[in-house]
């Protein structure tokens, strides 16, 4: 699965932070009375500061909105072939050493899950795709696979999938 790269995160960023800044702009602008008339006769200081309070509010929501999905890393396709789990990953960002590839197994059955596999290790990121063989012995069943990429102390990417082993 492909990730925006983070130039378009900054675009947004930027994009939507220069809005807020000429709304606010506006708004004392207003509040400073362009006629020369004291603002107090054109607007009530409540009304005032109550769309301020809007327009921050309009604007911090953009932000986050804008900066939602811009990670460097995804974890892409996961699959078991009977001896290993296979995972993708894809690093948009630079080259990282030493992330950590933390993977939980639970087996599915009814409304129980239980733990079958648990393994973190260290992986070194390269820029574009990833693929990384984790040896496994599942037995035929389903299977709910917990994934998380740790870069520093931070967590790059997480997901959970679901695996069907036949036969």
């Amino acid at each position: 699965m492909p990730v925006a790269p983070e130039a378009s995160c900054s675009f947004f960023t930027i994009f939507f932070h220069n809005i807020f800044i000429t709304k606010a702009r506006i708004v004392n602008k207003m509040d400073e009375g362009v006629s020369g008339e004291p603002a107090e006769h054109r607007f009530s200081r409540g009304i005032s500061a109550r769309y301020t309070g809007i327009l921050l509010l309009m604007a911090a929501l953009a932000v986050l909105a804008a900066s939602a999905g811009c990670l460097a890393t995804a974890i892409g396709e996961v699959t078991y072939d009977g001896e290993a789990l296979q995972v993708a990953v894809e690093n948009s960002g630079e080259p990282v050493e030493n992330a950590v590839l933390q993977v939980k197994i639970m087996e599915v059955d009814l409304f129980e899950q239980q733990k079958v596999f648990s393994q973190a290790r260290h992986i070194n990121l390269d820029s574009g795709e990833n693929n990384y063989s984790i040896e496994v012995d599942l037995q035929p069943g389903t299977y709910r696979a917990f994934l998380n990429i740790f870069i520093g102390d931070e967590r790059g990417a997480s997901v959970i999938r679901d695996l069907e082993v036949a036969v």
